[in-house]
């Protein structure tokens, strides 16, 4: 931009001193067509940079569509991931526990659950209707899901449903007999919790 001005600025003194040697005019004539010559550039050069800082102000208040003014509400802009629900969650909203196996996954009410056996990392699901399931999910994770619906940690191994519990047997220190004649050993530590929730 400087080099091109600085060209017409030498074409525009350059020229007029041709016109001048043409015309035969005075050294006072050429110093006023230089004066008057050197203005009208001065002018131009100031209306190109007038022009140019007024486009460059003009592009930095554009405000792109992504970006929000703070002092102005943001339109409301539905989140780009759902939120995620927790099984814990999940489980008041439709009564129901998900089991998942190797070529399904089984939703239940944990009111068919009698009662939860863990087998390693895995659990075994025993239902009112003499149905049996292996989870491959361990069972502190649906000892936890399932205590609030009433279930009730037995033993290290065994998580029961107090609705199905028929009685409790003082043999081996402590079991209990389930509804289907199933009996589930009861810990020592949790003893007194079973029978302080399962009443004296």
């Amino acid at each position: 931009m400087r080099n091109k001005l600085i060209f017409a600025l030498v074409f525009i003194i350059c020229f007029q001193i041709q016109i001048t040697y043409a015309a035969m005019i005075g050294i006072t004539e050429l110093i006023i067509i230089l004066i008057i010559g050197t203005l009208f550039l001065a002018f131009i050069v100031g209306m190109v940079i007038l022009i140019y800082s007024l486009i460059k102000r003009n592009s930095n208040k554009t405000e792109w569509p992504n970006t929000i003014n703070i002092n102005q509400q943001a339109p409301y802009q539905q989140p780009a991931t759902e939120p995620k629900i927790t099984p814990k969650e999940a489980v008041p909203n439709n009564n129901k526990i998900a089991l998942p196996q190797q070529n399904e996954t089984r939703y239940v009410a944990p009111e068919e659950i009698l009662r939860c056996e863990a087998d390693n990392n895995y659990t075994n699901f025993f239902f009112s209707n003499g149905e049996k399931l292996l989870i491959s999910k361990s069972l502190k994770e649906y000892s936890d899901l399932l205590k609030p619906q009433g279930f009730l940690r037995a033993h290290q191994s065994h998580l029961v449903n107090t609705k199905f519990v028929k009685s409790w047997l003082k043999e081996d220190g402590g079991t209990l007999l389930m509804d289907n004649g199933d009996k589930i050993p009861v810990s020592k530590p949790n003893r007194e919790l079973v029978k302080q929730v399962l009443g004296k």
